[in-house]
C-alpha cells in the first residue's frame, strides 16, 4: 500500500480542487454562515441576500444611488424591476414643493423639496411638516400662470420655453427634450410601466374651432435608450382626432390622461368637454361632456384626483369653491358639492393628501424668510386647518445663499401624494 507523501517543511499542502468547490458552495445568499476571517482573527457574518434586499428597501433613494457603485450584485438588484416596484409600494406617501425665482430673476434656479405626509387627518387646527431640499436645477425658472408643474408617478414635470423637463428628486435624474407646444403633459401606463408625453401639434385658435376638421397630436415615448445610453426620448408618433380647443394640462389617473377643452357643437357652437387619452393604446378614447360651470375658469381650471376619480375645483378659492366629480365616465355623470373656505387669499390645489383632505397652497412664496403655509380642507367634516411646511425658503440664510430677491416673486407649487420612486427613464 502506497504511503501518502508528506509535505516538505516550509511548504503548504495544496487543497484538492474538489474540496475548494465544496467550500465555495457552502456559503449562499440565502443562508447565514460563519466563516473564518482571511486574517484568522475571529469570524465574519455573511448576510442573506433577502435580508440585504429588505434593508435596502428601507433606505432613501439617494443612498441607493450611491450603492450602485458598490458591486454588480447590488447594482443589478437596485435596477431590477421587481425591486423598483417593491420599493415604490413600501414607501410612505410624500409631498413635493417646487419653486423658482422670477423669469427676470438671476441666477435662475428651480428648487425641489419633498417631505413625508401625515398618515391620517389631525384634529388640531394648526400643524407642521418638514420639507428637505432634494435637488436644484440651475437655469430653470417657471413663469406664473396655469402651465406650471405636475407630479406624475414619482416624477416632477415642468415646461420652460420649448423644453419639457422631467426630474426625479429621489435619484437626481433630469431629462430635457424638445416639445412642439406648451400644451404637453406626461402620462403613465401602469400595465407596461411606461411613461409617455402627449402634445398637441396643431396650432389651433379658439376662433377657428368651427372650421377645423382634425387635430394633430404627438406621442413621445420615454425610457432607456438602446446600447446602454441614458434615459430620454425613445420614439415619437403622430395621430389625429376630431378637433377641439385644449384649455388645461393633463391629469394622469390610472393609465388615462384627462384635460379640459372646448369641442365644436352644431347646436351651441362649442361645448365643454374633458378629453380622455388612453396612455397605453395611444389614442383619444372619448370626449366626456360636462356642465359649462365646470370650465368657468377656462385655462385656470384645476383638475385633481379625488377618491380615484377625476374631479375639478372651480370657483373663488379664497371664500368658497365647487367640487365637481366625474361619477360615471361612460354616462358622463357629474356630481357637484359647494364648500365654504374661510380664507382671505386666492389659492390653488393640486389634489388631496392620503387622508383625503383637499390641499390648497399659495402660487408663490410669501416673501424673504417668511413661513410657508398650506391649508387642508376635509370635505366630510367641512373643517380647515393650516399646516406650516418647515424648510421652504423660510430663513434669511437660504435667500442669501441662493441669491433670491424680494423684488422678484418666486412661483411655487405644492403637490400632495408624490410617489417616492427609484425608477430610471
Amino acid at each position: 500500500m502506497m504511503k501518502r507523501k508528506e509535505p516538505e517543511k516550509g511548504r503548504l499542502e495544496q487543497i484538492p480542487r474538489d474540496l475548494k468547490k465544496k467550500k465555495k458552495m457552502s456559503v449562499t445568499h440565502h443562508q447565514k454562515e460563519q466563516v473564518k476571517s482571511p486574517r484568522g482573527g475571529g469570524k465574519k457574518l455573511v448576510v442573506p441576500f433577502d435580508l440585504e434586499e429588505e434593508i435596502m428597501s428601507r433606505l432613501p433613494g439617494k443612498s441607493l444611488m450611491r450603492f450602485l457603485c458598490v458591486s454588480k450584485t447590488w447594482s443589478s438588484l437596485i435596477r431590477s424591476q421587481r425591486f423598483v416596484a417593491s420599493y415604490y409600494a413600501k414607501k410612505p406617501s410624500r409631498f413635493i414643493v417646487a419653486f423658482s425665482n422670477s423669469v427676470f430673476g438671476d441666477p435662475k434656479r428651480l428648487f425641489i423639496l419633498t417631505g413625508e405626509e401625515e398618515e391620517t387627518s389631525c384634529s388640531s387646527s394648526e400643524d407642521s411638516l418638514v420639507a428637505n431640499l432634494d435637488m436644484t436645477i440651475p437655469g430653470v425658472t417657471i413663469a406664473h400662470g396655469p402651465f406650471q408643474y405636475s407630479s406624475v408617478h414619482g416624477y416632477l414635470v415642468c415646461f420652460q420655453l420649448s423644453k419639457f423637463i422631467i426630474c426625479n428628486p429621489s435619484t437626481g435624474q433630469v431629462i430635457r427634450f424638445h416639445a412642439k407646444t406648451q400644451l404637453t403633459s406626461l402620462g403613465y401606463d401602469p400595465v407596461d410601466d411606461q411613461f409617455k408625453a402627449l402634445t398637441q401639434v396643431s396650432c389651433l385658435l379658439h376662433s377657428n374651432l368651427s372650421s377645423m376638421t382634425s387635430m394633430v397630436h404627438e406621442v413621445i415615448r420615454l425610457g432607456r435608450r438602446r446600447g446602454g445610453g441614458g434615459g430620454g426620448v425613445v420614439s415619437r408618433r403622430q395621430f389625429t382626432s376630431p378637433p377641439y380647443y385644449p384649455l388645461t394640462l393633463g391629469r394622469s389617473i390610472n393609465g388615462f390622461m384627462y384635460y379640459a377643452a372646448w369641442a365644436p357643437s352644431q347646436e351651441e357652437g362649442e361645448t365643454p368637454v374633458f378629453v380622455c387619452f388612453d396612455v397605453r393604446n395611444e389614442k383619444i378614447l372619448s370626449f366626456i361632456s360636462a356642465p359649462k360651470e365646470v370650465l368657468a375658469s377656462e385655462a385656470y381650471t384645476r383638475l385633481i384626483e379625488y377618491k380615484g376619480k377625476l374631479a375639478v375645483i372651480a370657483g373663488n378659492y379664497g371664500s368658497s369653491f365647487d367640487l365637481w366629480t366625474l361619477e360615471d365616465v361612460t354616462k358622463h355623470e357629474w356630481s357637484k358639492q359647494t364648500f365654504e373656505l374661510p380664507l382671505s387669499e386666492a389659492l390653488i390645489s393640486q389634489g388631496t393628501n392620503k387622508a383625503g383632505e383637499i390641499v390648497f397652497s399659495p402660487s408663490s412664496l410669501p416673501g424673504p424668510a417668511q413661513p410657508f403655509y398650506v391649508f387642508h380642507f376635509n370635505p366630510d367634516t367641512k373643517s380647515t386647518r393650516r399646516v406650516r411646511i418647515h424648510g421652504v425658503a423660510d430663513t434669511q440664510e437660504f435667500w442669501t445663499r441662493y441669491g433670491l430677491s424680494a423684488t422678484d416673486p418666486c412661483c411655487a407649487v405644492f403637490s400632495p401624494q408624490h410617489a417616492d420612486t427609484i425608477a430610471f427613464l
